[in-house]
């Protein structure tokens, strides 16, 4: 299985997913839209060569991962909304069934947990999510079974992105016949991860080593009759200057250090050359990191052909506080970041994962609060995977409140004060930032 980090220097630097707010008289759901639009004006510029004018954070990605709207320029769609996707959407896409009656539930199935799994479990996983991420070893033997199971899963092939495992074939066979598909630095070395030794970054802004991976890509998913794939590490973490990567990869045509913005372009050309290659098949990616990063930077990724983003930092960091709960400006982001993709006509994928000691109690508040935002922003294609610990299964159901059905939304969340709030057919959900708490009501 591909060795790959969980989070980066920019995920750990993202403080205020993690910061506890008593913050008060904060604006209704209908100025977050205004808010991302704030930043959407350099996108075309950026995806034509130009600067864009986007003030980045430090630069990193989630795991080791990019989806064709500019954050807010979906008619004005308010966070929460279910406004539907516009005309130019990717109609061919396998796009799972709707949630409109269901929490809508995912799984990141490559951590080994599968090459353990029985029978039983398998039936449960097929039955529990909609969509499942793994590798293609197990699950290539299952794909017949699983389908019968649940005629509407979708079974996503994970990549390991833009990286090459020292050693490997592939590896081996590129670094003697295309040695400048590997990306460099300023001193012509390669550059490796340092979490993660044997991950070699590859040069996206190489257009032969875009199409040499998306063939990679097609030849995976055809031989193991997948679904479609689950493209990991897009993003800009190597240029961002910390301990990522070993080195800051050059860009070939100018000489110079790749800056954040010619790094995202290039992750849409990554995107746009596998999704071409897969056709009607699913493309998903890992990469919008967390609302406040989708807002500041990542909203470029979802300006590719892909049909799917995966936020792995979904309210939280996985080692930060078990007692510390995002701020309000925070859970508006993450909620936004929700809307924008379903209003592209694309799916999100969140994942919250809790990694810290703590209590069944408070490890229970923590997937309660996620469940209750998670609610706040659904769109009809959301997703969400909460993993309890470090070692769980992440096709288990650990909490049965997954399974509650509150029937489609009633319009937008609503704001008073620390209160957010949503009503649907059969029941509402009630969150207190100021607390870290949620009421999920069903009737």
């Amino acid at each position: 299985m591909p060795v790959k980090p969980r989070w980066t220097d920019r995920a750990l630097k993202g403080a205020a997913l993690v910061a506890v707010s008593l913050l008060f008289g904060v604006v209704y759901a209908s100025s977050e839209s205004s808010r991302i639009g704030s930043v959407s004006t350099g996108i075309a510029a950026l995806n034509s060569g130009r600067s864009s004018g986007l003030t980045h954070s430090a630069p990193g990605a989630v795991g080791q991962s990019a989806a064709a709207l500019a954050p807010g320029s979906h008619s004005g769609a308010t966070p929460g909304s279910t406004t539907s996707a516009p005309s130019f959407a990717l109609r061919d896409a396998l796009i799972p069934g709707s949630t409109a009656s269901s929490i809508g539930l995912w799984a990141a199935d490559w951590g080994g947990a599968a090459s353990k799994r029985s029978t039983a479990g398998w039936e449960a996983a097929a039955k529990n999510d909609r969509i499942l991420i793994g590798d293609a070893g197990p699950y290539s033997k299952m794909m017949s079974q699983l389908h019968a199971w649940n005629p509407n899963l979708t079974v996503l092939v994970y990549n390991l992105g833009p990286y090459l495992q020292k050693g490997s074939s592939n590896y081996n066979s590129i670094l003697s016949a295309h040695p400048t598909w590997f990306a460099h630095d300023s001193q012509h070395r390669l550059i490796n991860l340092p979490m993660f030794p044997g991950n070699y970054l590859m040069d996206e802004g190489n257009s032969a080593y875009r199409a040499w991976q998306a063939q990679q890509l097609l030849a995976t998913v055809s031989s193991g009759g997948f679904d479609g794939a689950m493209v990991d590490s897009v993003g800009d973490a190597p240029v961002g200057g910390g301990h990522y990567s070993s080195g800051v990869p050059v860009n070939a045509a100018t000489g110079k250090q790749y800056t954040a913005a010619e790094y995202l372009a290039n992750s849409v050309l990554l995107l746009n050359g596998d999704k071409a290659a897969l056709g009607t098949k699913f493309l998903a990616f890992n990469g919008l990191i967390s609302g406040p990063e989708y807002l500041s930077a990542t909203h470029i990724l979802a300006t590719s052909n892909a049909n799917a983003g995966v936020s792995e930092l979904f309210l939280r960091q996985p080692t930060g506080s078990i007692s510390a709960f995002p701020n309000a400006t925070s859970v508006q982001d993450s909620i936004a970041m929700m809307t924008d993709l379903g209003a592209a006509g694309k799916a999100f994928l969140g994942w919250t994962k809790v990694w810290v000691s703590g209590s069944s109690a408070q490890v229970a508040k923590w997937e309660n609060f996620t469940l209750g935002v998670y609610l706040l922003g659904r769109q009809s294609t959301s997703y969400l995977d909460f993993m309890p610990s470090h070692s769980a299964d992440n096709t288990a159901l650990s909490y049965s409140n997954l399974t509650d059905n509150l029937g489609a939304p009633l319009g937008t969340y609503k704001v008073s004060g620390s209160i957010f709030s949503r009503s649907f057919q059969h029941g509402s959900v009630t969150v207190n930032v100021s607390t870290g708490t949620s009421t999920v009501t069903v009737i």
